[in-house]
């Protein structure tokens, strides 16, 4: 009983979860457990059907429903965010920071064209995508149920979670949970300008979380390291998907504070990580954190997709941070280097394995590398069992009902492929599905949640992780192979 004490108070110390959100100093408890459903399915899934019945409900299903006709548009040349947020002249590239240069208004589509990175998103791409890589009628019904959930339950000011509530660590935890769900949104190809049932949800989580930045510092709120670096990767993405130029300056700026907070430190295998700095909060201490490293280099990569220079020196110490983190004798990547987390029980967290892999595939690293390969097996092995909860020993070690790892896990496992890929996915495409609940939610189910905020009316967090782990066939794969 004194170890499993003793042990959570480690996990709660130094565990990956996202944010909290504004003004109570101490975590927030998990009001609802739920009855979390254990999804009764087959050891492996069935083939995906390929006839031309199945194929319609996937393209159908793909392909997201036109919005209201009584919803009113703006015009795309007066740019996404022109309603909400004030013009601002974009700056150059991050390389040319001291001279800024002005960006010509580049008029939004509805949808990108077919040469662009994000294609697998929209129409017959997206259904061949979900045919090729094993998603199915019911991972799209998924996605769109999800979706529908997530659209229900944010606020009017386009936010999703309690903005009263503040975490000690996490600070405004809300702020990342509202660039998570916002994330679910453009994964699945609707954006402010594509006219589609949740564009106007999209506009508005965009020019909420645009409205927060510090115009000095370009944080993103009083939120943690997690918070910035989620919400810098989902308006990045926006970008790279719209090209309005209102958003140029604001993700640049999130760039910016990024690179400022990239390493160095004084042991080398903390320089080109980042640990928990946050603007407003106390940092916790020296260390870097896989868990926070990984959503920095997402957002430095998908402004890198979005045409947007980022300088190669950061991406290459990021890189030489997560290979140092490789254990070999292990078999997994380190979380942190505190003494303390290596000579305890749990000396790793599950994701961070996952999380170093696709990292590494990110910044150049091919997937017969050893490191990714012994990743990618370490996750294939923990993959999903049962949606439900689990002691902390099966949590953390074995990665079970641990939605956050099977995030990290549906990322490392898909660009890794073949065996590993069909061995994760078997149980992803068959257990997420069964345990969704019937208005869209995906019952909280681990601690992350609880720092969160996940409750009984709000399950934003948990949902939105699902979600995207759902959009794994089409979201990520051109973008991040592309130049491969």
């Amino acid at each position: 009983m004194a170890r499993a004490a003793r042990a959570m108070s480690e996990r709660e110390r130094a565990s990956p979860s996202p944010p909290s959100s504004q003004r109570r100093p101490q975590a927030i408890a998990l009001r609802d457990h739920g009855a979390a459903r254990t999804a009764a399915v087959p050891a492996t899934a069935a083939p995906l059907a390929t006839s031309a019945t199945v194929r319609r409900q996937i393209e159908a299903l793909a392909a997201p429903a036109a919005a209201a006709v009584s919803r009113p548009q703006r015009s795309p040349v007066a740019g996404l965010l022109a309603d909400t947020t004030p013009r601002v002249a974009p700056p150059g590239s991050l390389l040319e920071r001291a001279a800024s240069r002005p960006l010509a208004a580049a008029p939004a589509t509805a949808q990108p064209l077919a040469s662009t990175p994000y294609s697998n998103r929209f129409g017959p791409a997206k259904a061949k995508a979900l045919e090729q890589f094993g998603g199915s009628v019911a991972t799209e019904r998924a996605v769109a149920n999800g979706l529908r959930y997530l659209a229900s339950i944010q606020k009017a000011d386009g936010s999703w979670g309690d903005q009263r509530t503040f975490h000690d660590k996490y600070g405004s935890v809300y702020v990342g949970k509202t660039a998570l769900c916002l994330l679910a949104f453009l994964g699945a190809g609707h954006t402010p300008a594509s006219a589609t049932e949740y564009s106007d949800h999209v506009r508005r989580a965009v020019a909420h979380l645009v409205a927060l930045q510090d115009p000095d510092s370009g944080a993103f709120g009083v939120s943690s390291a997690y918070g910035h670096g989620i919400t810098t990767y989902a308006l990045a993405e926006c970008y790279g998907l719209t090209k309005d130029p209102a958003l140029r300056r604001p993700v640049e700026e999130g760039l910016t504070w990024i690179l400022q907070n990239q390493g160095p430190r004084r042991d080398r295998r903390n320089q080109g990580g980042w640990g928990y700095f946050s603007p407003g909060l106390q940092r916790e201490d020296d260390y870097a954190r896989m868990s926070v490293s990984s959503w920095m280099v997402m957002a430095l990569e998908s402004a890198k997709l979005s045409g947007i220079d980022v300088p190669t020196e950061a991406l290459t110490a990021a890189r030489r941070y997560v290979e140092l983190a490789y254990d070999r004798d292990a078999g997994w990547f380190r979380y942190a280097h505190k003494p303390e987390r290596l000579n305890s029980s749990w000396p790793t967290l599950p994701a961070s394995t996952p999380a170093a892999a696709f990292m590494l595939m990110l910044l150049g690293t091919d997937k017969e590398d050893e490191r990714v390969r012994t990743a990618a097996e370490y996750t294939a092995q923990r993959r999903p069992q049962e949606y439900r909860r689990y002691d902390d020993d099966d949590f953390v070690l074995r990665g079970q009902g641990n939605v956050y790892f099977w995030y990290y896990g549906s990322l490392c496992c898909f660009l890794a492929g073949g065996d590993v890929w069909e061995r994760w996915n078997q149980r992803l495409s068959t257990i997420l599905p069964a345990a969704q609940n019937d208005d869209g939610s995906f019952t909280p189910i681990d601690q992350y949640a609880s720092y969160a905020g996940d409750t009984r009316k709000d399950r934003s967090y948990t949902t939105a992780m699902c979600v995207l782990s759902l959009e794994v066939y089409y979201r990520y794969f051109t973008p991040l192979l592309v130049g491969r």
